[in-house]
């Protein structure tokens, strides 16, 4: 069978803030055709990228206990390229027995944390050292581009990196007097053994948001990646035996639904935490919940872009198209929802459409390409059922709208703008997850608003604007986790992330993420009998 890994020469851009993103070739600035040049010569000697992997566990690759495996299939191509075993009941059990007595019993958690942070400096060099044959898995199992699919190794090496950093900065101790004059010492102590679950659509980016931090504080993990994307996470695995990371430390299973249950309610784990789908968020806030375990939930968002009268076209033609495409589309923070003035309506949407049909959409290995296939059959039916969905409902498509044209293969789908949308329609109140954002128009600043907080999601928002203090002023009136003033996405390794709502619960990234990983412990040095009057 022909190797469905094709990688040629490709740019990748780097953005101030932790994602990596590829752009048109119209767009090239000197950077890019350096990074172009540099990934060329990187890959001259680079070992073949590995797409068979077994299960990580104790510092072992070990099969699945009943045998069970599934294969891969690259949705460029519809051809299968690689396996990975599933995890059985047993296996779930071994990994939680691992992870527990590492932390337990093994050294990580008395390590200090200069240690534990030269540990992970280490691990960002061996997974730097990797990124192209990464890079190479993630195209393949995801369809990523190849500067989204880079941007994924990378993200992770930068965040342990970030945190690694803080190492010396911690205060783990403090002595504090109460009101009653009593001393107390508080200290901040891992939380335990982590299950950290991930979702497919940045299979290491997201990963990146979950262990570094969990590492720093001391914590032990239990990785389950997305079966449909779980090979570029062995990656992680191949580095911590490098390093010679403690055994059980960090443990990866891919698994189905009843496993995937058994990791999250099994009373070994003392924390979840998990990124994906709001409707599989609720089920693992359920499953937690009988051994009450704290629960960190990243879920779904539909974003919306509040487009003032005085917003600067050049500035939405530069910033829309980017961010509403990239990473295929699949990114709960992408503007979703472009809510513009009805006096403007003609003028932004015609030119967001000459933008949208401008971006290339095909081959991830491509540089010139900014979209890559949906990740699965599955999920192109479901990006083409909305719309469908939205035609019965009465929208119109200023560009896009179907399969992208000139495709014999592979799960392509046009770069979307769907327009005369109802606020309650399908289109305008469910994730679509693809390269596709509706637009709402409004006739007051006050509909605006309402329409931006017209949704059970609250993640992520943008207020583009010429008056900043103006937009500023809005942002502050827009219930979601972040916002983004003249950006649709603005993500910052030191800033908090994660939403509110339906779109979840707790933070990560920044030191807010580091402290999730945290108990709060008191010790009272000096209390005396507690007495009754």
């Amino acid at each position: 069978m022909a190797s469905p890994l094709r990688v040629r020469p490709s740019g990748v851009l780097m953005y101030p803030a932790y994602w990596f993103w590829t752009v048109p070739s119209v767009i090239l600035d000197e950077r890019v055709q350096y990074y172009l040049q540099e990934f060329s010569m990187a890959l001259q000697g680079q070992p073949a990228p590995v797409v068979a992997r077994d299960l990580f566990i104790g510092n072992e690759w070990r099969p699945s206990a009943d045998g069970r495996s599934e294969s891969l299939i690259n949705p460029a191509t519809e051809e299968r390229f690689g396996r990975v075993a599933l995890a059985s009941s047993a296996d779930v059990d071994a990994a939680v027995r691992a992870a527990r007595t590492a932390f337990d019993e093994g050294p990580w958690p008395q390590l200090s944390l200069k240690e534990r942070a030269d540990y992970m400096l280490a691990l960002a060099d061996e997974i730097e050292q990797h990124t192209d044959a990464i890079a190479e898995v993630v195209m393949a199992e995801t369809g990523l581009v190849v500067g989204a699919a880079r941007g994924n190794p990378l993200a992770f090496a930068g965040l342990l990196r970030y945190y690694a950093s803080l190492a010396d900065s911690i205060e783990l101790q403090e002595v504090r007097t109460g009101l009653t004059g009593v001393t107390a010492r508080i200290e901040k102590r891992p939380v335990g053994v982590v299950a950290a679950i991930v979702p497919w659509n940045a299979p290491l980016g997201l990963a990146a948001f979950k262990l570094p931090p969990a590492l720093l504080a001391g914590c032990t993990i239990i990785m389950k990646p997305s079966d449909f994307s779980p090979l570029s996470a062995g990656y992680i695995a191949d580095a911590a035996l490098r390093i010679g990371l403690p055994a059980g430390v960090i443990n990866i299973l891919t698994a189905g639904p009843e496993q995937s249950q058994q990791l999250v309610s099994h009373p070994g784990v003392d924390k979840v935490t998990f990124t994906g789908s709001t409707t599989v968020g609720r089920a693992i806030a359920a499953a937690a919940a009988p051994t009450l375990k704290q629960v960190t939930l990243e879920l779904g968002g539909k974003s919306p872009a509040v487009i003032l009268p005085d917003a600067d076209l050049e500035r939405l033609v530069y910033t829309l198209p980017i961010n509403v495409c990239n990473n295929n589309g699949a990114q709960c923070t992408d503007p979703s929802r472009l809510i513009v003035p009805e006096s403007r309506k003609d003028e932004i949407v015609g030119a967001l459409a000459e933008a949208f049909a401008r971006v290339k959409v095909g081959d991830p290995a491509d540089p010139d390409v900014m979209v890559g296939p949906m990740i699965n059959k599955a999920h192109y039916d479901k990006v083409l059922g909305f719309f469908e969905t939205a035609r019965q409902e009465g929208a119109t498509f200023a560009v896009g709208g179907g399969r992208a044209p000139g495709f014999d293969k592979g799960y392509y789908v046009s770069p979307t703008i769907i327009t005369n949308v109802s606020p309650d329609s399908r289109v305008a109140q469910e994730e679509i997850f693809g390269p596709v954002t509706a637009v709402l128009t409004y006739r007051d600043e006050a509909e605006a608003i309402r329409l931006a907080n017209h949704t059970e999601f609250g993640l992520n928002a943008a207020v583009y604007g010429s008056d900043e203090q103006h937009a500023l002023e809005v942002a502050r009136k827009i219930h979601s986790g972040t916002v983004s003033i003249n950006n649709g996405i603005t993500i910052d390794l030191a800033v908090p992330f994660g939403g509110v709502k339906q779109s979840g619960y707790g933070r990560e990234l920044g030191p807010e993420g580091l402290d999730a990983f945290y108990n709060t412990h008191a010790i009272f040095l000096d209390g005396e009998p507690i007495v009754t009057l």
